[in-house]
Formats: C-alpha cells, structure tokens, sequence
C-alpha cells in the first residue's frame, strides 16, 4: 500500500512538473482567457436578453453581454483543460509503459493523471470564475465556481482518454475541437433539437453551461447539473484507465526480465501495442 502511494505522489508530482515547465503555453493560456472575456464585452450586445434555462425551468430578462460571457468562459475553461490534458497523456504514454514495465501500479499512473487534471480545472475554473466577477456582478460566486470548474473536468478527461487513444496528436485536436464546437452549436437558442430529446442532457459541457448561466445572472438554484459533466469525466477516465490496461496487458516485470538485456523487445513501441 505504502508502495502504491508513493509511485501515485511521484507520477502526480511529474505530470504537474510537467505542465508547469511549458511556460509559453502557461502564459498563452492565462493571457488568452482575459483577452478573450474583454473583446467578448467590447464587441458584444449591450441590451437585455430574455434567458430560459432549460434545466431550472427559469425565464429571466439578464444582460446579454453576461450571457455572452459566461457561455465562452465556460467553452475556453474547456477547451483548454482538453487541450492540456490531451497533450500530457499523449506525450506521456510511452513512459508510462516504461514505468509499467519497470514494475509501477497501472491504476497508480492513470489516478496521477487525473489528480493533476483536477489541479488544473481547478485552478482555471477559480481564476475565470474571479475574471468574470471582475467583469459584472455574479450572483451566486460558489455555483458559478463548481459549474466552470465541472466543464474543465468533462473535456479534461476526454483529452485523456484521447490521449491514450489516438496516433497522431492532430487527430486528438480535431476531436476535441470539433466535440466542442458541436456542444457549444446545439446549445445555441436558435438551433432547434426539441425533435432529439435527452441529447442537450448528453453533450459533456450541458449541464456545467446551464448552472453557470443560473449561478451567474440569476438567484435561482442551479441545482445538481455540474454532476452531469463530472459523470462525463468519470466515464471518459475510466475508459482511459481500460485502454491502458489493454495496450500494456503484456507489459510485465517478469516477461522484461527474461528478455536479453539490450535486445530490441526490451523497449516497448507503438507497434507493440
């Protein structure tokens, strides 16, 4: 047990370490949410807006530049912690098997992983979450917190699983990117979906959107909706978790201790699996 928990701490304090050496990306991230958030608010409407949140069953008038705001703080929290936890998975997967091979816990590696995936919604969902604030009066600041938080979760663990998916990270990018695209489009009011019912209810982000939304211009309860998106993160990491263990089945101490030292199969590749 003592085992298992140092290699988790040591995996989880490399995947941290590993974001936080990319400091190019770190900035472009933390420079892009702020940028982004003030030109939705030069460019945007500034009228009222009649919202119906779907969830709650609340119509409200609300400032349609909040509206604009939220939703895309929401989709960029997304996006991002997709985006990273894709890359880290990806560029992490052949030292992983590595690490498997020299005797590590599977199920150890994957939970670092979404350890530092937590890290990392979190710490994107409290900075947005205090930008948006800055920007117009939130009304229920703890919701609003959970729901953007909620929406990192749901992509982050897609990212992850196509991480441990894919072949090619340009796959991985189209994939995220045009996940979100198709979740952020069906949610658009304009759109009609009401033939497809429950498949608002299925797109990862839907629930984080619609409480983000109630928490931030209005006063009624957002209710339990983050939990969907969470639901989305624990499905997705738990897939992640079964290709793992499928793609280094072979993968065993034992089987590298009887190979000859040097030899070509010592190192396990692409092709292996």
């Amino acid at each position: 047990m003592r085992y298992q928990w140092t290699a988790f701490v040591e995996r989880f304090r490399c995947a941290l370490l590993g974001h936080l050496r990319n400091r190019l990306s770190l900035f472009l991230v933390y420079a892009f949410v702020p940028t982004w958030l003030t030109l939705v608010r030069v460019c945007g409407y500034e009228g009222a807006a009649r919202l119906h949140i779907a969830t709650i069953e609340v119509r409200a008038v609300v400032p349609a530049m909040s509206v604009a705001q939220v939703t895309n703080a929401v989709t960029a929290v997304a996006l991002i912690t997709g985006f990273m936890m894709f890359m880290a998975a990806f560029k992490a997967r052949e030292m992983d098997r590595r690490l498997v091979l020299a005797g590590y816990p599977r199920s150890q590696l994957v939970l670092a992983n979404v350890g530092a995936l937590l890290v990392i919604a979190a710490v994107l969902a409290c900075y947005t979450t205090v930008l948006l604030r800055l920007f117009f009066p939130v009304h229920q600041f703890g919701h609003l917190l959970v729901a953007v938080f909620a929406a990192g979760c749901a992509y982050g663990g897609i990212g992850l699983l196509l991480g441990s998916l894919v072949r090619d990270e340009l796959e991985g990018f189209f994939v995220v990117l045009m996940l979100s695209l198709i979740d952020v489009g069906l949610q658009n009011p304009v759109i009609k979906v009401a033939e497809l019912p429950g498949l608002l209810k299925a797109l990862p982000s839907y629930g984080a959107t619609q409480s983000a939304l109630a928490a931030a211009v209005t006063r009624a309860d957002p209710g339990p909706y983050p939990l969907l998106a969470l639901a989305w993160c624990g499905a997705t990491v738990a897939l992640a978790l079964l290709v793992f263990h499928v793609r280094t089945r072979g993968y065993w101490p034992a089987a590298a201790a009887s190979r000859p030292v040097g030899s070509r199969d010592d190192t396990p590749t692409v092709a292996d699996t």
